[in-house]
């Protein structure tokens, strides 16, 4: 009798298990909650980073759907591998021509699931670029990005950037 008494509390609590146990976050407005990611997605952002500051763009390609879509910190949009390669491949030749080298250090990365029923997940990332030649009093750039990846290939990406004066 008391394995079973102790079989029904193990279930009993087990079946209380609510989503909610596992958040560690929250999205306005709906019910999807946050949980932490895998580091299979945190791979994945690593991959896409070591490609980019390598400006191995065949790799990139291979790395990014189709469909995919990027919002940089200025306000420009692109879709597509090839539309984004374009865009990163002119801000390095302006840095270069400023003087500066197109090198950053990765902070941090982390990567949490929105919706643990879809493959998906976000993974959010820091950056630090020290400027070698300061433009108008900013000495350093700390960028903010969001990627989404989902079945293998960055699907979204977002960026925002503080600037750091002297």
């Amino acid at each position: 009798m008391k394995y079973y008494f102790t079989g029904f509390l193990i279930f009993f609590f087990s079946a209380c298990t609510t989503n909610s146990e596992t958040s560690s976050g929250f999205v306005n407005l709906s019910e999807e909650t946050f949980q932490i990611g895998s580091n299979k997605t945190v791979e994945l952002f690593t991959a896409f980073d070591k490609a980019w500051a390598n400006k191995d763009y065949e790799l990139l390609k291979t790395l990014i759907s189709l469909d995919a879509s990027f919002e940089f910190e200025d306000g420009k949009i692109a879709n597509g591998a090839d539309k984004f390669i374009e865009i990163i491949q002119k801000e390095a030749e302006k840095n270069e021509a400023l003087g500066n080298s197109n090198s950053w250090t990765t902070e941090y990365a982390f990567s949490v699931d929105l919706n643990t029923n879809k493959d998906g997940e976000w993974v959010n990332s820091g950056f630090t670029q020290v400027l070698e030649v300061p433009k108008d009093g900013v000495i350093k750039k700390v960028y903010n990005e969001w990627y989404y990846f989902e079945k293998g290939k960055l699907e979204q990406w977002y960026q925002t950037v503080r600037e750091v004066t002297e």
